[in-house]
């Protein structure tokens, strides 16, 4: 296993272990995912775009996301009314199993297997990702929830959204065949490299077992419609858009990944089944740690 994914272990069991001793909880998190979301993911997709030559192809990597996402929404919701769950525990359902945890897991996976030209390619898979999550998934989440909240505060949260605008940055500086000035990548790369670090001491500090064990039998459930069903349908669509080589690989890879963390912030925001969203959130990110060892032998498999 690279020295890069056994560090992203080390980090998760660190923060596991600081929320079980109770050092550090749900709020300090929160805080941290904050930074990352705001400060160093767009330093990251910044510095990680920037230099990159995308193929003619490269369109098909969001729209990749949109397919997998959308299947899995459609497969979740057929499986949600037939087992009757009231309404703020479909819409948990909904977004523990639609959301991809591709900042906090995809990226660490993706750049430390692939480098920064896989990175690149994640980053496009997951614009269509996040467009959905924060439109379709949001909405969704709203539709469902105990909570009251607007259209407009909807869009102004998209809209407002750092990596969105650090991803438009960087792909209209590719358009004009423009680069990063020197001074200012050599102020974003320290930024860039906090990311990962701090994404995986996230996903430690947002296990809570607690929660998990009182809604185990429907997370499990999720988990696998998450992980193995993404897996089914990231073969599927690689194989509907006819992708090859490494965006293939990645597409493949990221849509198996665990829960994304974004599902229970959503969840707390629209009154859903919090509950239910942090214990798949949390049994796919472990399960997701429990498979990392197995990840450059299956991924020289899909190449």
């Amino acid at each position: 296993m690279p020295a890069t994914l056994q560090a992203f272990i080390a980090i998760f069991i660190l923060g596991a272990l600081l929320r079980s001793t109770g050092l550090l909880g749900k709020m300090h998190a929160e805080r941290l995912a904050s930074f990352v979301f705001s400060v160093s993911l767009p330093a990251t997709i910044l510095v990680s775009l920037d230099h990159v030559t995308f193929t003619p192809t490269a369109w098909r990597l969001p729209l990749a996301a949109c397919l997998v996402t959308i299947s899995m929404l459609l497969c979740a919701w057929q499986l949600a009314r037939r087992l009757q769950l009231p309404r703020p525990t479909q819409g948990a359902f909904l977004l523990g199993t639609g959301c991809i945890n591709s900042v906090y897991f995809a990226y660490p996976v993706v750049l430390a297997t692939f480098g920064e030209q896989g990175l690149a390619r994640a980053i496009l898979f997951d614009l269509g990702q996040t467009a959905l999550t924060l439109t379709l998934l949001y909405g969704l989440a709203v539709a469902h929830g105990a909570k009251s909240t607007t259209a407009r505060s909807a869009m102004v949260r998209f809209l407002a959204s750092p990596p969105l605008w650090a991803l438009c940055g960087s792909l209209l500086l590719s358009l004009f065949g423009m680069h990063l000035h020197a001074g200012l990548r050599s102020l974003l790369t320290p930024l860039h490299l906090t990311t990962i670090p701090l994404a995986s001491l996230v996903l430690g500090l947002s296990i809570s077992f607690a929660v998990a064990r009182r809604t185990l039998t429907l997370a499990v459930v999720g988990v696998v419609m998450r992980m193995a069903g993404g897996l089914l349908l990231g073969f599927g669509t690689a194989f509907a858009l006819d992708l090859a080589g490494i965006e293939r690989t990645i597409v493949i890879l990221i849509a198996a990944m665990p829960s994304a963390v974004t599902a229970v912030i959503f969840a707390a925001d629209t009154g859903l089944d919090e509950d239910l969203v942090t214990s798949i959130v949390a049994l796919s990110i472990c399960v997701g740690i429990a498979t990392l060892p197995w990840l450059p032998p299956l991924i020289r498999l899909l190449e």
